[in-house]
């Protein structure tokens, strides 16, 4: 038989609380591995109903499952395009250098532009990258152990590091500065990309500046990118 815990009750109840923390974690690990050996949802899109997405569009569930076969392959074939989103990444305009008089002016409109571009506290469901990068973080944990997931997010991530890079050389050289010494085009990139992606963590939870709350969240990322700048270039 069990023996009787003797832990005070609140002492029981965190040390369940951590078990419990434990099997949802090894739970994401069991779903990964299955992700990995056949078509399957997880996340939201594994509650997603054909007959409610159907309804949407003035027909009945049968209209979904005969085009997929299954709703379980159409939450399947859902998260793959959402977890692809190359499309988005190449139609990105970052702004020209040569429309701006100052290397500061240009480099607040880059990441001006990458706050809007990212997701917002409170906003409307649309299909727009802000969503689906929504989406694409609803299934960030299962990368932990996924193929399935992490790969498509890296190509996706690497596709828009090259984007920075190549906007970023075009400033670079139109407003004639130079990288400080051991500083790449490809390392501001990387540290633009992770900045951004940052900064996109706290707008999905807040319009507002974390510490100064008559700013917007906007502000948050502007300045740090400003800071960024300042610190890879001479």
């Amino acid at each position: 038989m069990p023996r009787r815990s003797t832990l005070p009750k609140h002492a029981a109840r965190q040390r369940y609380v951590e078990m419990g923390e434990l099997a949802a974690l090894q739970q994401i690990q069991r779903d990964s591995e299955a992700l990995d050996a056949t078509a399957l949802a997880v996340g939201p899109f594994a509650r997603l109903d054909a007959g409610v997405v159907a309804a949407q569009d003035g027909k009945t569930r049968g209209a979904v499952t005969n085009l997929f076969g299954s709703q379980a392959a159409f939450q399947a074939e859902t998260m793959a395009l959402a977890l692809s989103a190359g499309d988005w990444i190449d139609r990105l305009d970052y702004p020209a250098p040569a429309d701006f008089a100052s290397a500061e002016a240009w480099v607040d409109a880059l990441f001006a532009g990458e706050s809007a571009r990212g997701p917002r506290h409170g906003a409307e469901p649309a299909v727009e990258y802000a969503s689906l990068w929504t989406l694409w973080l609803s299934a960030l944990p299962y990368g932990l152990w996924s193929e399935q997931i992490s790969r498509p997010s890296m190509e996706e991530n690497v596709q828009w590091i090259e984007r920075l890079e190549h906007v970023l050389r075009e400033a670079i050289d139109h407003f004639g500065v130079a990288l400080r010494d051991d500083t790449t085009v490809a390392d501001l990139a990387c540290a633009c990309a992770s900045l951004v992606e940052g900064a996109w963590l706290n707008q999905c939870l807040t319009l507002e500046h974390p510490l100064d709350p008559s700013e917007p969240i906007a502000t948050a990322l502007r300045r740090s990118g400003r800071l960024l700048w300042r610190g890879a270039t001479t």
